[in-house]
């Protein structure tokens, strides 16, 4: 199956309407150890743009140079703690024990699921949230490949102290979203 043209999706703006941080990271954003924030699959950056402004040194992998350009252009006064990489998550470049939290929305790469654990410290936080296979019922067909089966987001993660786990149906903006979310601190 053919790889979505990403630049393509962000010159067309396809994600440019949404500005602010999404709603899970604003409820559980503070439960991140001050330090350093990796945000995988970044976009544009809305994420990584809160938690900079909130103290945290953000770095940012995307593999749209199309998604950073943007980046760039839209919160270009406020981005001094952020270092975008332009990169492919397939091929994280951190080392163990890099990072107080990591945060991944809307983005699903099995083979990656452990280096994200190492990649975190002791203590650290992961917020996770991406669609479900269940989506597929509802809106636009999207590759199985890139969406959970139900409970799978939790076995990844099932040796962290649990501060959120769910799977949901939410509704807005006439748009329902079968999703999972997790919350996680790494002992």
């Amino acid at each position: 199956m053919k790889e979505p043209d990403w630049d393509r999706r962000y010159r067309e703006g396809f994600y440019r309407d949404v500005l602010n941080p999404h709603e899970l990271l604003l409820k559980y954003w503070q439960k991140i150890p001050k330090g350093i924030v990796i945000d995988i699959a970044m976009g544009y950056g809305r994420d990584g743009n809160f938690l900079s402004s909130k103290g945290y040194k953000v770095i940012g992998i995307e593999k749209s140079i199309e998604a950073l350009r943007i980046f760039k252009e839209t919160f270009k006064a406020s981005n001094k703690n952020i270092t975008c990489l332009l990169g492919d998550a397939n091929h994280l470049p951190f080392k163990e024990n890099t990072a107080e939290g990591i945060i991944v929305f809307y983005f699903l790469l099995r083979n990656i699921m452990e280096k994200l654990k190492d990649i975190l410290k002791k203590d650290g936080i992961i917020i996770y949230e991406t669609y479900l296979k269940r989506q597929n019922d509802m809106d636009r067909w999207r590759n199985p490949e890139y969406l959970l089966e139900d409970g799978e987001l939790y076995s990844y993660f099932n040796d962290f102290e649990i501060l959120l786990y769910e799977e949901l149906i939410l509704e807005d903006k006439q748009k329902k979203k079968a999703i999972a979310r997790f919350v996680g601190r790494k002992r």
